[in-house]
């Protein structure tokens, strides 16, 4: 068996060693080893003149196109690219180890060079973020007992740093062979047509006593790739030669599988009612980014408003009616500034259009803590100075409490309309309280039927019993 390496020494009498710019035709060979950083460090040297490299032919590699005394380090991985390609259309073995994706921007005569250009895609392009994608740790954990992958794992386990990681689709033809403590894929195995492409994390820093024992496992993993039979590959008609067993087998295996994509199917939906049925829990504790605002601005949708403009900019409009929203959430209290910033918007608004829109504040403070444990989540003067300038102040706690409840009433338009009134009403906090209503009797459940409003708090119906 023949094998090249491509930037990571592999001291052995049955393996070539070379750099991407010196290496022999590739697809003369049966497996290649690469480490996808050396080679990505020795395209840069060249790119900058810092690195001095010879083709095989001995004319020396070097930027812009080839001549008669130089080889075009554009032109030169291109033909790699196509050597690669041709090594896994002849049934051959690439062992890849893997690091981020980088762009190679100096080289200008092969445009969009990056990191993982020069090997052969396979199936979902799984070496282009986000599906690879930087990660960093040790102790990678065999996924596949009878991997061939997996005695190298576990040989130099004390000795594997990876330094990326897979998210690869549900739908994803690839196997992941390794797997980070905390389950990340971290070693995986893809195939190209005929050939296999094994994705590998790197050793760490090994020292030159240590790659001795290094090579003999890694030509050993490398050995049983390429000798093994691969039974998914076998022709058809093998199938005609089962013993009663074997067609067992294949039975069990075919319901198996059959089983397990109706539960990913299942898993999936399931994954989706809980996303959408719980996703206005997170204003309840989530920091003030994208996902709280757009969370919060979701929650006035519901409630029968429309949302222009996005982050701190906001506003909800009521028919004609326009307010003007800010938002804040805290691990403490929130600030007592938000009126000015609210109290400048308004009056913006009004020099532009000569309308006083309305003011509203969402409040999420002490985020981390229980709504219902939470004490002076805004000052007193938030409080003051939004009742004194007649906006509405709405703890998140409340505003989850109406959203709630407006998803169950959102084929009685007339009471999300006294909702909206009751905020548009409303200078100061506003409170949420339950309104119990209907005649109990004996066997009955009480029943929820109205909305009302007081001074600055809105009563909404309690819930069936």
């Amino acid at each position: 068996m023949r094998i090249i390496s491509l930037g990571c020494p592999v001291p052995s009498p049955s393996v070539d060693n070379h750099s991407i710019a010196n290496a022999p035709s590739i697809f003369d060979y049966d497996a290649c080893i690469i480490d996808m950083q050396a080679v990505s460090e020795q395209i840069e040297g060249i790119a900058a003149n810092t690195l001095n490299a010879k083709a095989p032919d001995g004319r020396a590699v070097s930027s812009g196109e080839s001549g008669a005394f130089h080889f075009g380090l554009g032109e030169l991985l291109e033909l790699r690219q196509l050597e690669f390609r041709q090594l896994l259309d002849n049934g051959g073995l690439l062992v890849m180890f893997v690091y981020p994706n980088v762009r190679h921007p100096r080289v200008a005569s092969f445009p969009g060079l990056n990191r993982y250009s020069l090997i052969p895609t396979p199936e979902g392009d799984p070496f282009k973020w986000p599906t690879l994608r930087p990660a960093d740790g040790k102790d990678v954990e065999v996924a596949v007992a009878q991997h061939p992958v997996s005695g190298f794992l576990e040989d130099l386990s004390n000795r594997i740093r990876y330094r990326a990681m897979f998210d690869l689709p549900a739908s994803s033809k690839a196997e992941i062979v390794g797997r980070s403590v905390g389950g990340a894929a971290v070693a995986a195995e893809f195939r190209v047509g005929p050939g296999r492409i094994v994705a590998l994390p790197p050793t760490d820093n090994l020292a030159s006593t240590q790659r001795k024992a290094f090579s003999a496992s890694l030509l050993e993993m490398i050995e049983r790739l390429v000798e093994e039979p691969d039974l998914s590959t076998a022709p058809v008609w093998v199938r005609r030669y089962d013993t009663p067993e074997a067609s067992a087998a294949r039975d069990d295996l075919a319901e198996a599988e059959a089983e397990l994509k109706q539960a990913d199917r299942r898993v999936k939906e399931s994954q989706t009612l809980v996303v959408d049925s719980t996703r206005f829990q997170g204003m309840l504790w989530q920091s003030e980014n994208a996902s709280f605002r757009e969370t919060v601005h979701d929650a006035f949708r519901v409630l029968g408003y429309s949302v222009a403009g996005a982050g701190g900019d906001a506003e909800i409009r009521d028919g004609a009616e326009i307010a003007l929203l800010e938002l804040a959430s805290a691990t403490g209290a929130v600030s007592d500034r938000l009126y000015l910033t609210l109290q400048q918007r308004v009056e913006e608004h009004y020099l532009r259009r000569r309308g006083r829109p309305k003011g509203i504040i969402v409040a999420n403070g002490h985020r981390q803590t229980d709504p219902r444990l939470r004490r002076e989540p805004f000052p007193k003067a938030l409080a003051e100075a939004c009742e004194t300038y007649g906006y509405a102040l709405i703890p998140v706690e409340a505003l989850y409490e109406l959203v709630t409840f407006a998803g169950e009433a959102a084929d009685e338009p007339e009471i999300l309309e006294e909702i909206r009134r009751s905020i548009a009403e409303t200078a100061g906090v506003l409170e949420v309280s339950l309104e119990e209503e209907g005649e109990e009797g004996e066997g009955e459940d009480v029943e929820a039927s109205s909305v009302t409003a007081g001074n600055g708090a809105v009563a909404a119906p309690a819930e069936a019993s």
